[in-house]
């Protein structure tokens, strides 16, 4: 694809302040993110998408609302990180993402300065060409080359890939640099050198859009549910899941996921729902995932509501995070590589699994903010109170249910021989989910195959029992059994 492209070298120079705070370390293994801007022409309801997975190392997101500045907006940071901002949407529609450009070379020493930024774009300004000056005014001299996308009430949109001294404008209103109304970015810049960090997603994010915009189905849902958790890496697809194969030498039903769009690293995500140019700004929404796609839930925010829910910014920390986390931890087999998924665990065979759980969540959670929307478009938007109010009971009841899911810890089996025919399957009675929370039992199902289970679901069903040990009469050619608990 040709770029579109206008470089500027304006001296006015905006002055903002750089405090010192602990952030990870300067690396391009720690931030890595991928990113998209999406025309209102080109989505399924005609109104413009900011979207962004985010990858760095800190585990610890939030999504907070700040109103120290012209404008209050919300926007995902770290954990106690109140003076930076790395992406979101403010109260008059103007919305921010950035990726880290590593084929640019990065010759200005300092912290590096996409929060301060990016904060600042979100404090003051109202249109791309406000974002315009803050690029010529930091043209000076800034310290991390970066991508940064913007959308604005307007429907007008741009990349602007920034070098440490100019930078390069992609509109997306351009038929070269945006033929059918969209642009993607990983952590290479189009004007940049030849290393194209993340070229696997970048393709993979373009080939999604390019498929969803011929059948007319890009919307907020399609991405947040598909595009932000997709596990097919450089090698692999895994689809449709569970991944019934092998990759390399990982054991049956696993992958790498360093590569793919969903990664091990990926600590947050987002969409920012644009409007209408005849629409109330205030109608902006942040679908918000405050942790690894494939284990949290997109949920809505509004930056008229005066806040984020205490879900999404706790007193420490964000306790959707947190519950992100615990179920992400459960999806990796960190004992066979720090970026393995188990995709069986994702989703079985059956249909069970984490993601399901997670859909039914996300999908009601949708309905929902999808009729108060149209209710709000058509009547005009309720006072503050009552979209926090809104918002907050949606966060609430999410991560209760979050909560609630918990499937039964497998039981390690004994295979004790009785006689030339008989076998006792012997197991610790299960007390605990795979979270380590206090259940109940009620039965034992036992299975029995001529091929190695590998925690996986196939096999004959034998019998049902209500405690261990069960004794059987030994089955020709079966000689692998498994156990598994009904709560």
């Amino acid at each position: 694809m040709k770029s579109y492209l206008t470089r500027s070298f304006t001296t006015l120079v905006l002055s903002f302040s750089i405090c010192g705070v602990f952030l990870p370390i300067k690396g391009p293994c720690q931030d890595q993110c991928t990113v998209a801007l999406i025309a209102g022409s080109a989505t399924q309801d005609g109104r413009p998408l900011l979207v962004k997975s985010r990858d760095v190392s800190n585990d610890d997101q939030e999504f907070v609302y700040d109103s120290n500045g012209l404008f209050p907006y919300v926007s995902v940071t770290y954990a106690g990180v109140i003076d930076q901002a790395w992406g979101g949407v403010n109260e008059v529609g103007f919305a921010i993402q950035n990726a880290n450009a590593w084929n640019f070379s990065d010759p200005v020493p300092g912290e590096d300065d996409d929060g301060y930024i990016i904060r600042l774009a979100l404090q003051t300004c109202t249109t791309v060409e406000d974002f315009q000056a803050i690029m010529d005014s930091t043209d000076v001299g800034r310290t991390l080359p970066a991508i940064y996308g913007v959308i604005d009430a307007n429907g007008d949109g741009a990349f602007f890939e920034c070098a440490a001294y100019e930078h390069y404008r992609f509109d997306l209103d351009n038929p070269v640099a945006a033929p059918d109304g969209y642009m993607v970015r990983a952590n290479f810049a189009y004007e940049g050198g030849s290393y194209h960090l993340g070229q696997h997603r970048h393709d993979r994010m373009l080939a999604f859009l390019d498929t969803a915009y011929t059948g007319d189905y890009i919307t907020q849902q399609y991405i947040f549910q598909t595009i932000f958790r997709d596990l097919v890496n450089e090698e692999t697809n895994p689809y449709p899941l569970p991944f019934q194969g092998q990759e390399r030498e990982l054991p049956y039903g696993l992958l790498h996921t360093h590569d793919a769009i969903n990664r091990d690293i990926t600590r947050s995500a987002y969409v920012v729902q644009g409007i209408f140019p005849t629409e109330d700004p205030l109608l902006c929404t942040v679908w918000a995932m405050a942790g690894e796609p494939i284990a949290t839930v997109a949920l809505p925010l509004w930056v008229h509501a005066g806040s984020t829910p205490v879900e999404f910014d706790g007193p420490e920390y964000s306790a959707i995070n947190v519950r992100s986390q615990e179920q992400r931890d459960y999806l990796y087999d960190w004992d066979v590589g720090s970026d393995v998924i188990d995709t069986w665990r994702v989703i079985d065979d059956a249909g069970q699994g984490l993601l399901p759980n997670l859909l039914i969540i996300e999908n009601q959670a949708a309905a929902s903010a999808d009729s108060a929307l149209e209710i709000w478009r058509n009547q005009g938007i309720p006072v503050a109170g009552t979209v926090e109010d809104f918002q907050n009971s949606i966060a609430t009841w999410a991560l209760s249910e979050m909560d609630a899911w918990g499937p039964p810890q497998t039981p390690e089996v004994a295979i004790i021989p009785q006689s030339v025919n008989e076998i006792q399957l012997d197991w610790q009675p299960v007390q605990e989910d795979v979270f380590g929370r206090t259940l109940t039992v009620t039965q034992y199902t036992i299975y029995a195959s001529d091929q190695p289970f590998y925690n996986r679901l196939h096999g004959d069903s034998i019998t049902t029992v209500s405690t261990p040990p069960v004794n059987l009469t030994s089955l020709e050619n079966q000689r692998f059994f498994q156990v598994r608990c009904q709560p």
